[in-house]
């Protein structure tokens, strides 16, 4: 049994995977099974990844007809033997040390999921970021001891997995849909009982390039997406009879995801979209108190608490020219 397996769903990502693959046979832990699922990806990605098997051992092709990131996803989780998973998507690549510094974390400190920080590279002005989580590191977190854990980026990609922990929580990413990380997340934020958070350097670097989901400007389906992914959320925390426990969390969980983050995309590229208000009607339905939340004070930085007043204000062209004065500064630092 290897010690992890690596799920990466391959799909138009021709021009990126070399870098991504080879930073996985790079580890610095070698006990590694990486899995490639071509989604039926129409270049040359499954002709790459067999080149790749082929001169290495420790990779596993999966060829299957196109289903999208989920099913993909499905089909590695299905296909894994490792006593941990990770999953890095296609188009990113990851720290040299990822498989050995969060293994050490996970076999030390007995953990379901261990958590670290990333950086965020923009594609065309290449800015970079580091996003650390801001938890408390080194120690025991979980759910009921710590609930601003529920609020940490849902992303599928920055958490190591114990595969008997995945198995028991009986999770599965939701085919067909976007968002399928934030229907996820959450449910295994709860389940969780041992969870630490690895302060170190970025560990996994997402690349933010044009043509990615979160950048299309298809605002009808980001709204359905976003909005089963929620509800799929909000369903399963009433099922669990946590609701109350967890109001204001779930409060800002859909604050962020069904209102701020979404509303800040559409701007930027149609500031008219009737879908500004959608997204703004459906957290006024779900939490119409929603501004007395104390996450928006205590998580937002300076430069998103002027944003959301902005927004709040239905004041767009003063976001989008604070965007366009930003990226002027970034063009200037490269």
């Amino acid at each position: 049994m290897p010690l992890v397996s690596v799920i990466v769903p391959i799909y138009k990502v021709e021009k990126y995977i070399d870098k991504c693959v080879t930073s996985l046979l790079n580890q610095t832990e070698r006990d590694v099974e990486i899995i490639l699922v071509n989604d039926g990806s129409p270049d040359r990605c499954g002709a790459i990844c067999e080149q790749y098997a082929k001169a290495d051992g420790r990779i596993l092709v999966v060829h299957k007809e196109n289903g999208g990131l989920s099913d993909a996803r499905n089909t590695g989780i299905a296909r894994a033997s490792g006593k941990y998973l990770l999953f890095v998507d296609g188009d990113d690549f990851v720290s040299k040390t990822l498989v050995e510094k969060t293994v050490e974390c996970a076999e030390k400190m007995d953990a379901d999921l261990v958590l670290f920080d990333y950086q965020e590279i923009e594609e065309d002005s290449k800015r970079k970021d580091h996003r650390s989580l801001g938890l408390p590191a080194g120690e025991i977190l979980n759910a009921k001891k710590n609930p601003e854990l529920l609020l940490t980026t849902p992303t599928a990609w920055n958490k190591l997995y114990k595969r008997e922990f995945w198995q028991k929580a009986e999770v599965s990413y939701p085919v067909g849909r976007n968002f399928e990380d934030l229907a996820v997340t959450p449910k295994l934020l709860l389940e969780a009982r041992r969870v630490v958070y690895l302060e170190s350097e970025p560990l996994y670097h997402y690349i933010l390039r044009e043509g990615s989901i979160i950048r299309s400007d298809n605002f009808k389906r980001s709204y359905e997406n976003r909005k089963a992914a929620v509800e799929d959320v909000l369903e399963f925390f009433r099922q669990q009879n946590e609701w109350k426990r967890y109001e204001k969390e779930l409060e800002y969980l859909v604050f962020e995801h069904m209102y701020f983050v979404p509303s800040k995309e559409i701007i930027l590229k149609d500031s008219q979209s009737p879908y500004l208000n959608e997204f703004r009607n459906y957290l006024e339905s779900q939490f119409p108190e929603w501004r007395k939340n104390r996450y928006i004070k205590e998580r937002l930085s300076y430069k998103d608490k002027i944003l959301l007043f902005l927004l709040k204000k239905k004041w767009y062209g003063m976001m989008n020219v604070l965007s366009s004065l930003r990226k002027k500064l970034d063009q200037k630092k490269n």
